[in-house]
This record gives C-alpha cells, sequence and structure tokens, in this order.
C-alpha cells in the first residue's frame, strides 16, 4: 500500500469523523493547504510536502506521521480505495461525498463483520482445559 494512498483513506475517514473538518474548504481554513491539493490527497493523485502533512495533522489534533499509519485493513482494502476514488469522481458536492463515503464505509464494515462471524449451524470449537 502506496503511502499516499493511506494518507487519503484516512483523510476521508477524518472527514466524515469530524463534523466540524468535513470539507476542504474548512480543512483550508484551519490547516492553511489550498482546497486544490487537499482534494489531490483525498483522491491520491499526489505525493505530499511534510509541511503540508504537518498543517494538516494539526487541523485534526494529530501528528504528522499518525496521518500516515493505516486504521483498519477494511478501511484501507483495495475495495474500499476503489469505491472511495469512485465516490470522489461522482460526488457533485461535499455533503454529498461525505454522505456517500459514510454509507460506503457502513457497508464495507458490514461485509467485514458478517465474513469474521461463524456460519450459521456450526457451533463455535471451545478450547479444551
Amino acid at each position: 500500500m502506496r503511502p499516499r494512498d493511506i494518507l487519503a483513506a484516512n483523510l476521508r475517514a477524518m472527514m466524515a469523523a469530524h463534523p466540524e473538518l468535513n470539507t476542504l474548504p474548512k480543512i483550508t481554513a484551519a490547516s492553511g493547504v489550498s482546497n486544490g491539493t487537499l482534494d489531490r490527497i483525498r483522491r491520491a493523485v499526489v505525493s505530499t510536502r511534510v509541511d503540508e502533512l504537518e498543517r494538516i495533522g494539526r487541523a485534526f489534533g494529530l501528528e504528522a506521521w499518525e496521518l500516515l499509519l493505516p486504521q483498519s485493513p477494511a478501511a484501507l482494502s483495495p475495495l474500499a480505495l476503489r469505491l472511495a476514488a469512485h465516490l470522489d469522481r461522482r460526488a457533485k458536492d461535499e455533503a454529498a461525498h461525505t454522505a456517500a463515503y459514510v454509507a460506503a464505509m457502513a457497508v464495507i464494515d458490514a461485509l467485514a463483520d458478517k465474513a469474521a462471524a461463524p456460519e450459521p449451524g456450526r457451533a463455535k470449537h471451545k478450547p479444551m482445559v
């Protein structure tokens, strides 16, 4: 996984989780990073300079390096990244993008939970003591 893909996924997740920073203009106002640069970061189409990473991190109350840590396998799966890129192309505005992203992550999380659940009719094996 490329660092720019991790950063893009984390930025989208943070936008969905922080209503006060759920649009690019709000992040621009809080960080000083331009709207265009943030858009390219969110779509993982550009390498990011360290000073921009630091300013984005500060806006969200994080250190720059924390923006590059994978958060969960579901959030960074190839399917999730393709879906996020598709949403970025289709969303007409920031509110539509955020709503679609939150809905897509709920579906991905539900599928991950379903995959982790035991098959119906199959008892879990208890360890022998």
